[in-house]
């Protein structure tokens, strides 16, 4: 972009429609924002103003799927993920739209591709100390040693204080994680009627999910 595709004192909006679930956004390899729809309404717009600057920006849409349909009629109108337009607002010459610039697509995350979650692959990677780590920074991959606790008492992990993603133990997934506060009406439990799912609602305001279990089988 030149200097004059620019309004003084304004930065641009950046709007994405998605089929669904969640995406996040990075502008020049720095986080920019998130978007996600709900259980009952996948479907949801991005749009949040974005750090641009003179020349090449490089924009990268990290679409995320929580889970496919899997049973059902219609498949091929059943969609997830980015569908578009993607559009850059607020240009002194209007609406600029983005579907038709070059595109380049990559499924999994690098940690992935090179098994940093495995006892082996671990050692393979290049960590840093927490404390030099980048805050509130999306992406990361955490690791942490602890004894094996003794007792047969069942054992669980509290993701209460962490965002969105996923929890191994020794090599072993213990499950997926999303700690977004449940919605509902918590107010009024009365089973009188007709039955429906949002009858009798509980944890209204809190995540839907915060402890997982530890098999004791997995520890060392």
């Amino acid at each position: 972009m030149s200097p004059s595709e620019f309004i003084q004192g304004q930065q641009p909006a950046l709007t994405v429609q998605s089929a669904g679930h969640a995406l996040h956004v990075f502008v020049n390899g720095r986080f920019s924002g998130s978007a996600y729809g709900t259980k009952d309404h996948p479907e949801f717009k991005y749009t949040l103003n974005v750090a641009l600057q003179s020349g090449v920006n490089k924009i990268s849409l990290l679409s995320v799927a929580i889970g496919l349909p899997n049973d059902g009629a219609y498949y091929e109108r059943r969609h997830t993920g980015i569908i578009g337009p993607v559009v850059l607002r607020g240009l002194p010459n209007g609406p600029r739209g983005l579907s038709w610039q070059k595109w380049s697509y990559q499924v999994g995350l690098r940690g992935e591709a090179s098994n940093a979650v495995s006892p082996n692959g671990i050692s393979s990677v290049g960590w840093v100390e927490g404390s030099l780590a980048v805050q509130q920074q999306p992406l990361t991959w955490y690791k942490s040693y602890f004894n094996n606790p003794k007792g047969n008492e069942p054992l669980a992990l509290d993701m209460g204080s962490m965002g969105k993603g996923e929890v191994l133990i020794n090599g072993q997934s213990i499950g997926r994680y999303w700690t977004i506060s449940a919605v509902g009406n918590c107010s009024v439990c009365t089973y009188r009627g007709t039955y429906r799912s949002p009858k009798c609602q509980s944890g209204c305001g809190r995540p839907t999910q915060q402890w997982y279990h530890v098999p004791r089988s997995w520890l060392k």
